[in-house]
């Protein structure tokens, strides 16, 4: 039998996902793109997860308890739906090898920079696969059991960021073709509502829960959006130096120097949200490889998956620079597809059929 979670728990699960490679190198790649204007493309790119998340709440009430792959191959067929899933396979797997390349990078030079990258593979791997066994009701407990102390902690770094404050980001100060390369190069570090269709027939989500979910995913927005505020106005033109965002706003300040490390904070709150961000895409991954290969396990999913990212890690053939490379440039392509053109197909099919 299939564990279904609560709509409390999906909104939570929503909401750390939204910070996905959003609070590290972002803010610095956004400013080279089009220097402190950054900001506007993240406005621009976080509007686009509440489209995908409006485009949910449509589908979901219209098939409360369907499975995505199922629609998609009712009205496309099971080629499509067959394609559509091995390019989600795909992006699943991208995904949690930026996420885990972008959270190695920062532990290394904040936490030990002489730790083997071997060590964070093994921890990571570890964590990820006892998650992905135990299935998605323990995974979005564990969730709900952090979600407050993490929105605590990004709040308090929020708060010791405004002693840091210098100036008032000067805006409207680079090309709009920038703007709109920023904004599509940009396009695979979001989408992570994507989730939500994956996992769509084990959410129980009636018509009074989204407000409820709204809520938890707009204060998730608020926080970005202050996040990216402070980081521009606190560092300014030398802000495509700073690629760990939230230790940097905190951290680089006369005014805490007798306090000690206060990035310990900021340490803990990434630590957390790689854990469980790499967990509910790992979840999500094993959920579209066993759609596309039904007769096969969970435990033969996994193994593959496994087997395949250690050997990804392990060949240098995807580290920490090229993940960003790709991440910016072939893989905006595939986000382009999965993140407005799949949902938007899905919903309008769905809705001439239901009127007809």
């Amino acid at each position: 039998m299939n564990q279904t979670i609560s709509a409390r728990q999906t909104a939570i699960l929503a909401s750390i996902l939204l910070f996905a490679n959003k609070i590290l190198v972002l803010p610095s790649l956004l400013y080279e793109i089009s220097s402190a204007d950054g900001f506007f493309i993240f406005i621009t790119l976080l509007a686009t997860e509440f489209i995908i998340l409006f485009i949910f709440f449509k589908i979901k009430t219209i098939f409360p308890r369907e499975n995505f792959y199922q629609i998609i191959k009712q009205y496309f067929g099971i080629i499509t739906a067959k394609l559509f899933y091995f390019l989600l396979i795909l992006y699943f797997f991208f995904k949690i090898l930026l996420i885990f390349n972008i959270s190695y990078m920062y532990f290394h030079i904040q936490v030990y920079i002489d730790a083997a990258y071997y060590l964070f593979l093994f921890c990571f791997l570890v964590i990820m696969t006892t998650c992905v066994f135990r299935g998605i009701r323990p995974l979005a407990r564990g969730a709900e059991f952090f979600y407050f102390l993490i929105i605590s902690c990004l709040i308090f770094i929020i708060l010791l960021s405004f002693a840091n404050y210098d100036r008032f980001p000067l805006f409207f100060d680079s090309n709009p073709a920038n703007y709109f390369k920023g904004v599509f190069n940009n396009l695979f570090c979001f989408g992570d509502m994507l989730v939500l269709f994956v996992i769509m027939d084990r959410v129980q989500l009636k018509r009074k829960d989204k407000t409820m979910f709204l809520r938890y995913v707009f204060t998730s927005a608020i926080i970005l959006l202050l996040i990216y505020f402070m980081f521009y106005s606190i560092f300014g033109q030398t802000s495509f130096i700073h690629k760990n965002a939230i230790s940097d706003i905190i951290t680089f300040s006369y005014r805490f120097i007798d306090l000690g490390r206060l990035d310990i904070i900021a340490i803990i709150t990434v630590m957390f949200l790689s854990f469980l961000q790499l967990s509910v895409y790992f979840f999500a991954f094993c959920q579209c490889f066993m759609s596309l290969f039904s007769k096969l396990s969970l435990t033969y999913t996994v193994c593959v998956f496994d087997l395949a990212f250690v050997a990804v890690v392990a060949s240098s053939v995807v580290n920490y620079l090229t993940a960003i490379n790709l991440g910016t440039t072939v893989m905006c392509y595939f986000a382009l597809v999965l993140h407005f053109v799949l949902p938007i197909l899905v919903l309008c099919f769905a809705k001439f059929r239901r009127q007809r």
